[in-house]
């Protein structure tokens, strides 16, 4: 077993030619996947003696990555045989043929395990091209103290969300205390909030027949309250227009607001002894609006394992493909080493007992949905600038929310119909 560090041999590593058939470069970051990594080459190479699996340790920096792997993919490099990519390249590399399908390689059930809105990242004309391997995404947290000082129930809906947020504001009296902080500069996390806001109106990106659709009339309601959440209601403070997902986790760890919406890593410094808030929060899954409970609201994040088609031992990393996402290496991942699964079934194996914060995440994943990264596939960061642009204009009040949307479509239409 051979585990490359440095850089020049990550380069090497892309454009030299396998020694023996069952020889395998697997690229993924050292931190990303933690212990993991090595854990499981370990455990398939001794079920497996006859192959060997190379550990080629890329950078966890994700655009430096990228640009290595297009490289190498460029050139139809052979290796790596197996490569790490996040949820919104999947779909790209997909469509440009850097991802073999799994379909085929594959048993059908083996694919049908995994979550199926993070499959949907990696699915291009009905063929899956990555499987999966540890899920990230926005929840819901809120302060428990003050739900039960003010005898309320953990809010469900945004309506919900709003009259326990005005309840607690008006209590308290403290005019430094918000209802609810998020993440609303004009970045990726913003996109992300939309989403989970618009689906969770029963509407989103696409429309029931796979059209994009962001000036619905439901996506228009969602972003409406958005922007009243600020401007009408004053339920968040005027700063939330320039918050990144940490800028909202210091404010709520300061005690200065009821609700946090921002991704999973934010329970760590929540919940330390030195936190202010340790022991008086805890959180659920992304909030919807009446009558749609039933509505994919939690956007996901996370990373998957693919396959070079390049690679002359498709078979052999597609064997290994399967033991490394596999139910029993999940299992220990996510006991081990805190990584969330994302073969659903894994949450009910009573070993995810000992985890019960990871067991809750799993629980608002079944309600997942990601980013349109699949169907735009290269020209998804075009896709996100302009949602990003015109949702800030929307919540700048430069533009009515109707005006922003419709100019949004109207950009999308024409970026998405060359």
């Amino acid at each position: 077993m051979k585990f490359t560090i440095s850089a020049l041999a990550t380069a090497a590593a892309l454009t030299a030619l396998p020694s023996f058939a069952q020889d395998l470069v697997l690229s993924i970051g050292s931190r990303g996947y933690g212990p993991a990594v090595e854990r499981n080459i370990e455990r398939y190479t001794a079920e497996n003696p006859d192959v060997s699996i190379e550990w080629n340790k890329v950078s966890d920096v994700p655009g430096e990555t990228r640009k290595l792997y297009v490289t190498g993919l460029t050139a139809k490099s052979p290796t790596p045989d197996i490569y790490a990519v996040d949820v919104i390249w999947a779909g790209e590399f997909a469509q440009r043929g850097w991802l073999e399908p799994l379909n085929g390689l594959l048993a059908d059930d083996t694919i049908a395990a995994f979550n199926p809105s993070l499959l949907a990242a990696s699915t291009v004309d009905d063929k899956v091209h990555a499987l999966p391997l540890y899920a990230d995404g926005i929840h819901f947290f809120y302060r428990s103290d003050l739900l039960e000082k003010y005898g309320l129930d953990v809010p469900q809906t945004w309506e919900e969300v709003l009259a326990a947020s005005q309840t607690i504001t008006e209590g308290e009296g403290n005019p430094q205390l918000y209802g609810f902080v998020s993440m609303w500069a004009k970045i990726e996390g913003l996109f992300m909030n939309w989403l989970a806001f618009t689906n969770g109106n029963g509407g989103g990106f696409y429309d029931a027949d796979g059209n994009v659709a962001v000036n619905s009339p439901a996506n228009i309601e969602a972003t409406q309250f958005m922007v009243d959440l600020l401007h009408e209601h004053r339920m968040t403070p005027d700063s939330i227009l320039n918050a990144r997902p940490d800028d909202a986790r210091t404010l709520f760890q300061q005690g200065r607001a009821a609700f946090l919406m921002v991704q999973d890593f934010v329970h760590a410094p929540l919940s330390a002894d030195n936190s202010p808030v340790a022991g008086k929060f805890d959180f659920t899954r992304v909030p919807y609006f009446e009558g749609h409970e039933d509505a994919n609201s939690t956007t996901m994040g996370g990373w998957f394992l693919g396959i070079n088609p390049n690679s002359e031992n498709k078979e052999a990393a597609a064997d290994f493909l399967s033991f490394f996402t596999a139910e029993d290496q999940q299992l220990t991942a996510a006991v081990e080493d805190n990584r969330a699964p994302t073969i659903s079934a894994v949450y009910d194996n009573e070993a995810m007992g000992s985890n019960e914060v990871l067991a809750k995440f799993g629980a608002n994943y079944d309600f997942g949905v990601v980013r349109p990264s699949a169907g735009s596939g290269a020209k998804y960061p075009r896709v996100s600038e302009i949602m990003q642009l015109e949702i800030t204009n929307a919540l700048h009040r430069q533009k009515t929310v109707e005006e922003a949307l419709n100019d949004a479509q109207k950009q999308l239409d024409a970026l998405l119909s060359d």
